[in-house]
């Protein structure tokens, strides 16, 4: 868990926030941003501290480590950078949907989910890396020390993840976790795909992009509320038994 604290206020389903910011420097911002380039490239796993300082023009082979302590910090420091970035856009558009009367439809979650990334993607004026560092993370070792669940740096999807849990409350807790995990992987993965084609300043690229957002928002909500087979529940129903 990180040492980020946050200070939160609740007043009638309205989130008031007051979002950490890191100390920054820019040695600390070259890093970051050489760190999440080499593991979109070459995963988590396939890169050393050593490798980013240098990747970031470091003469300090140790810089890395001065400032991030060790690649769980670093990865963490790449993650909470980018997650609060596009999480502000996230945060704008679930005031909407509350403004709306909106704020536990199912389909608007999922948008405020899947867009943000898309646009993010969209505004950067030069390659964006962000899905692919994502797509490695949640494949890698580290997510389960990076504790992404841990999201008081990103209120945004913070609400959006615990008002889809609580639309899947029906659902059988094995059933609702696995749902999650299958959507996360769907969402991030597709963009990250679809991020490898985007060109800065081609339309067409970005059209592509636009397109496979909207696709995902349809796909994910149909994998979200499938029906459970009798099949399933009685394969749920043996596993179960298996761990009594």
């Amino acid at each position: 868990m990180g040492s980020h604290k946050i200070d939160e206020v609740s007043h009638a389903g309205e989130l008031e926030y007051e979002v950490p910011v890191a100390k920054r420097t820019p040695a600390r911002e070259l890093m970051i941003a050489a760190a999440e380039r080499l593991f979109a490239e070459h995963g988590i796993d396939g890169v050393s501290l050593r490798e980013v300082a240098a990747e970031a023009g470091q003469r300090n082979n140790s810089a890395a480590q001065y400032h991030f302590g060790n690649k769980e910090g670093l990865v963490r420091a790449v993650f909470e950078h980018r997650i609060a970035e596009i999480d502000d856009r996230r945060r704008q558009m679930v005031a909407e949907l509350d403004a709306a009367g909106r704020g536990t439809d199912l389909r608007g979650l999922v948008e405020a989910a899947v867009h943000p990334l898309v646009e993010f993607v969209l505004a950067q004026p030069e390659k964006s890396w962000a899905l692919r560092f994502l797509a490695q993370l949640v494949v890698s070792p580290e997510l389960h020390k990076v504790d992404l669940l841990d999201l008081s740096y990103a209120p945004g999807i913070r609400t959006v993840v615990e008002r889809v849990i609580e639309s899947l409350r029906h659902l059988p807790s094995w059933l609702r976790k696995q749902r999650l995990r299958q959507a996360t992987f769907l969402i991030v993965h597709s963009l990250a795909d679809g991020e490898r084609g985007v060109r800065a300043g081609d339309e067409a690229s970005a059209a592509r992009l636009r397109l496979l957002g909207n696709h995902l928002v349809d796909t994910t909500v149909a994998l979200l509320t499938a029906e459970v087979s009798e099949t399933t529940r009685a394969a749920l129903a043996a596993a179960e038994s298996q761990t009594v």
